[in-house]
């Protein structure tokens, strides 16, 4: 949908491009949804945690909703 802006759903080229994905965790405080992934996962500490932010691009017909991340590269470990 980000690349096409059309619906693979529905078809529907009427799509909201970058939504903030937000998150009511704790408190009610609001954060931005985010994903992560490990350096070392098999580590019990100091897993160095990889993070980034997640947007939304939401069909305004249907309302399916993709997810991507903000900086890809910024969570890419190596292999």
């Amino acid at each position: 949908m980000k690349r096409t802006n059309t619906c693979p759903k529905c078809g529907s080229s009427d799509v909201i491009a970058d939504a903030k994905a937000i998150d009511r965790a704790h408190y009610n405080a609001v954060t931005e949804l985010s994903v992560g992934t490990f350096r070392k996962p098999e580590a019990l500490l100091l897993k160095g945690q990889l993070t980034s932010t997640l947007s939304a691009w939401v069909c305004a017909d249907c309302g399916y909703v993709e997810f991507y991340a903000d900086s890809p590269m910024s969570i890419k470990t190596e292999t």
